[in-house]
């Protein structure tokens, strides 16, 4: 029973839709978002690094030009690897040294090294390092070729860029250029090229992600509404039908086959308004259905309480069974409770309730069109022929159900004919008037 509750308030409950895109998709939109931003923001420094390290290589070349016009012979030596320092003592030197200082103040670099073979740094800005070795794995990665970018923060606390770039010009040695930019120019570049490049893909995303979550708030909304409706008629459809008939659609729904028919148990209870049809005959119509919707109220909450299940109601009359522990005894006292409270009503007609134990079929009947999902068997004709001969505010009951449920309130053994059997069969009867000079 558990279980069966466990499905169908799942069943019940409508598709979490919001929530798995809160708690999935929207995550990774997020997610690709600024996976998105930093690809482009990545994309927009290397472009940027390329065209500052493409800057850097003209300005290498156009020093590497404007020295070999200036003091040809002294550079040709000093980018051969020959020693610094004796080269700039001599006055062509001296000249060679000033015009690489006025390049530098003119291309407006904060700091110029110049490497020959080996990592040996032939001119500097700081001429207190000229003719040091420095064999940075940024210069080694240079000297193969591959020009680089290397952040760093001086002393000072000034940040900047080493651009290094190699220089081979056709009839001379090959060295190396490491020239200083200022990360504030760079950066300058960086954000304005970055922004314009992965703002617009991020604003696009971000619109589709609110626009997204809009949509899927709405489908939320509707599908909610909808699961609301369906539980609402599936709520009043099952009204119509028996708690087992119940049990039976939802065991076979999502399964693909059809509901099987199954041999039970039961203790059947029958009940019939005595007299109804002349009740009917004399009173307008909407009277009629007043009165018996508070009768049948009565018969089935008393069922209902006793554990029961109505299988159908039939005009004025009530089939329902009731299975498993204490069947028998639930059954009695759902019928005999049932009684009282009708006959504490005062209503213009009474009822009689026939109660039997035996084996019935479960399934449906009809065609494919239309069904019904019942009990039948002569079980179901015999406890139907019970509530026949009783009277109002009477119980009829065979002696085995009797017996079975050790009741001791029931009259004498009567033995009565039931139509459409040969054999007599033996009853109890209760009777409401024999009940009230104490309990039963």
């Amino acid at each position: 029973m558990k279980t069966e509750a466990g499905e169908q308030a799942r069943f019940d409950q409508p598709y979490p839709l919001l929530r798995s895109f809160v708690r999935f998709i929207l995550p990774g939109l997020a997610l690709l978002l600024v996976v998105s931003a930093a690809l482009t923001m990545y994309g927009a420094r290397e472009l940027v690094e390329g065209i500052y390290l493409e800057q850097a290589m003209r300005r290498a070349q156009v020093i590497d030009r404007a020295m070999t016009e200036v003091a040809p012979k002294p550079w040709h030596r000093l980018k051969s690897g020959d020693a610094p320092r004796p080269i700039y003592a001599e006055p062509e030197g001296q000249v060679l040294l000033a015009e690489l200082a006025r390049e530098v103040r003119e291309l407006d670099l904060t700091a110029l090294k110049i490497y020959a073979n080996g990592g040996v740094i032939q001119f500097d800005t700081d001429t207190r390092r000229i003719g040091t070795i420095d064999r940075s794995a940024a210069y080694a990665a240079a000297e193969r070729g591959e020009s680089s970018v290397v952040y760093r923060v001086d002393p000072n606390g000034s940040a900047l860029y080493e651009l290094y770039v190699l220089v081979a010009v056709p009839g001379s040695a090959p060295v190396v250029f490491e020239l200083y930019e200022p990360v504030d120019h760079l950066n300058a570049l960086l954000w304005r090229a970055g922004a314009a490049a992965a703002g617009v893909p991020s604003l696009i995303l971000l619109g589709l992600m609110v626009a997204m979550t809009r949509m899927v708030v709405l489908a939320q909304h509707n599908i909610t509404g909808r699961a609301a409706l369906l539980a609402d008629l599936r709520a009043r459809l099952e009204r119509l039908l028996s708690g087992a008939a119940s049990q039976a659609v939802h065991r076979a729904v999502g399964t693909g086959g059809g509901i099987r028919s199954a041999r039970a148990r039961c203790t059947l209870l029958y009940s019939d308004i005595r007299d109804f049809t002349s009740y009917s005959e004399v009173n307008e119509p909407e009277q009629v259905i007043g009165f018996l919707n508070r009768v049948m109220a009565i018969i089935v909450d008393e069922i209902d309480r006793g554990g029961g299940d109505v299988d159908k109601l039939i005009g004025d009359a009530v089939l329902a069974r009731f299975q498993g522990d204490r069947a028998e005894v639930r059954a009695i006292s759902a019928a005999r409770e049932a009684l009282r409270r009708l006959d504490q009503m005062e209503f213009p007609r009474g009822v009689g309730i026939g109660i039997y134990t035996g084996d019935v079929i479960s399934g449906t009947v009809g065609s494919a069109d239309r069904m019904d999902f019942t009990i039948i068997g002569d079980s179901v004709n015999i406890t139907a022929r019970l509530c026949s001969i009783a009277a109002r505010g009477e119980l009829v009951v065979d002696t085995d159900t009797v017996r079975t449920a050790g009741d001791r309130g029931f009259g004498a053994e009567d033995s009565v004919t039931i139509k459409g059997r040969r054999e007599r069969l033996t009853v109890r009867r209760w009777r409401l008037d024999s009940s009230r000079g104490g309990s039963p």
